[in-house]
């Protein structure tokens, strides 16, 4: 089940609030993505941005039964956290993870705090960042190649971040390798194992005729191209792929219904 459109709204309400000279906005974006997203808290009118550490622990302290009522089994645990809402269970999604959060909120700033805005690819790298020896943890615990193209696209909605093109979303989908990419196979967009340059033309050709085929009004009701719903790929192309959508007109149909951004907010 998909959150509200309001957490959004809640989490850039103020957007002169992110990354904020504290980080707390920083804090805000992260614990989202790694940890509240899909959860009871997240999906209620509960859920709020938090300014410091020490209001994340009184709010929890003082929210504890209304967070058992509210949870399916009664575990307080679950109603912040939903460990398969990504579809794959992360174990290490937990609230345990916000005090690291915590602890990391200031990076933005250290890195990005320059008077042009940093581009998607360069966020996105970033988030994305090895650090382990052996490459099997990013920067942000619980932050891997989705979740991060998820706040990018949460940093794009925000106005923080500039809208990037088409080709860029392309070199985005060749770097994620997950269901996007095996979708534009499907399609005859691309070859098997298909270089980045190409993931990346197929992919604005892509965007080129849907703006082509879809209509001003349809164009008005999704709010957003088809550069914008690239957040929503791994789920939304994969779908042309199990359903076999080969028609144009199929296509429109399916992007209307599972790819515009400004509906989903996943």
């Amino acid at each position: 089940m998909l959150p509200p459109l309001q957490t959004l709204d809640t989490i850039y309400a103020d957007i002169s609030r992110f990354p904020g000279e504290d980080g707390a906005g920083f804090f805000n974006v992260l614990a989202f993505r790694g940890v509240f997203f899909g959860s009871p808290f997240a999906q209620s009118d509960r859920y709020q941005w938090f300014d410091t550490f020490t209001e994340w622990k009184r709010f929890r302290a003082e929210g504890l039964e209304v967070a058992k009522q509210h949870s399916k089994d009664g575990d307080e645990k679950t109603y912040y956290v939903k460990r398969n809402c990504y579809g794959q269970s992360q174990t290490d999604r937990s609230t345990k993870l916000l005090s690291k959060y915590w602890n990391q909120r200031l990076l933005w700033n250290a890195k990005f705090n320059k008077p042009t805005k940093p581009t998607i690819t360069e966020v996105y790298r970033w988030l994305t960042k090895r650090v382990s020896e052996n490459g099997d943890k990013t920067l942000f615990r619980n932050i891997g190649s989705l979740s991060a193209l998820l706040i990018c696209g949460d940093l794009i909605e925000a106005d923080i971040l500039s809208m990037p093109t088409a080709h860029e979303w392309g070199g985005l989908i060749y770097a994620l390798r997950m269901g996007a990419n095996d979708a534009m196979e499907m399609l005859g967009l691309i070859r098997k194992k298909a270089s980045k340059e190409e993931v990346s033309k197929a992919f604005a050709s892509l965007d080129l005729a849907l703006q082509q085929e879809l209509t001003e009004e349809e164009l008005g009701v999704v709010g957003h191209c088809i550069r914008m719903a690239v957040t929503s790929l791994n789920s939304s192309l994969y779908s042309f792929k199990k359903h076999n959508y080969l028609n144009i007109y199929k296509l429109q149909s399916i992007y209307n219904s599972y790819t515009c951004f400004a509906t989903l907010k996943i």
